[in-house]
């Protein structure tokens, strides 16, 4: 009784540890298989966007043709988007570019708001825009963090509260 007891567990133990490692070994076999197909899409794209801008578009069949294209390309682009999101779900890709747009913008803020105190006499919109100031530089100090490696993108989204865009 007690080697049939052996042997049982011994058997779960091995067809658990097998599953485990098959699934880990499908999940990276499946996001190879996503990265190539993104890849293969973005191929695709700009072929199919240069032959776009190169249609003519003179008679109106022509430019029937160019909004049929057009509405193809469209949609290979959202496809494609789907599947650069899946593979990278954090949009790493943009996010240097997000953080930058964030701070351009709390810049131009911060302008208008001293602007603003000047025009009216009023030292609260000044107070606002040395806030907005320290913001900014807290901002710029997380995305050298991030560019010498301390954080991550998932880190600094939490704590930026940056969120990722949606389709």
């Amino acid at each position: 009784m007690n080697k049939k007891f052996v042997i049982i567990a011994a058997t779960v133990c091995c067809v658990v540890a097998l599953g485990a490692i098959g699934t880990s070994a499908i999940a990276k076999i499946d996001l190879s298989a996503k990265l190539a197909k993104l890849a293969e899409l973005e191929a695709e794209f700009a072929a199919k966007q240069k032959k776009f801008y190169e249609m003519p578009n003179q008679t109106k069949e022509e430019q029937d043709a160019v909004v049929a294209e057009g509405k193809r390309l469209k949609q290979l682009d959202i496809e494609k988007e789907k599947l650069r999101r899946e593979t990278d779900p954090d949009d790493e890709a943009h996010f240097l570019v997000q953080l930058d747009s964030c701070i351009l913008g709390m810049g131009t803020g911060v302008v208008e708001l001293k602007a603003r105190a000047e025009r009216e006499q009023n030292p609260e919109f000044l107070k606002q825009a040395e806030e907005i100031k320290k913001e900014i530089e807290r901002f710029k100090k997380e995305k050298q963090a991030y560019l010498n490696g301390k954080k991550t993108v998932k880190e600094l989204r939490k704590e930026l509260d940056i969120p990722v865009d949606n389709l």
